[in-house]
Order: structure tokens, then sequence, then C-alpha cells
């Protein structure tokens, strides 16, 4: 998350929110990959220890689909 955030704040270093967003979509979309390649190849994801679909991410951490939406508190 901080490699993600760091990578992205240098792209957009006058909007922490959209590196932010940027962040956790493709932490999001890493995590959800890894899981469903587990599930679907029959391995429960609760009880394996699973590793993560990095290499097969690579697309979703260059170019993220924004799934989350930084919200300012005041």
């Amino acid at each position: 998350m901080t490699a993600l955030l760091l990578g992205w704040s240098n792209k957009y270093p006058d909007s922490l929110d959209k590196a932010a967003e940027l962040a956790v979509s493709s932490l999001q979309a890493l995590l959800q990959r890894t899981v469903n390649d587990y599930t679907s190849a029959g391995f429960d994801s609760e009880s394996s220890s699973l590793e993560i679909r990095l290499i097969q991410s690579q697309d979703d951490i260059r170019e993220p689909k924004l799934t989350f939406k930084a919200h300012k508190y005041t």
C-alpha cells in the first residue's frame, strides 16, 4: 500500500485524494484477482495460504479502475 501510494503521489503530487483513490483501487484489484484465481482453482481462500497474483495484476496496478472515491472530512 505504501509503495502504491508513493508511486501515485509522485504522478499526482498536488492531489493526495487522487493518489489515495488509485492506490486503494490498485490494491483492491490485486487482492480480488488473487482470491478469484484461487477460488476458481478450488482452493479455500479462508484456510489456504495464498500467493499474491502480483505479476498477473500488472495492468490493474498500472491503470486501475477507480472503485473507491476519497471524501474530505471537515
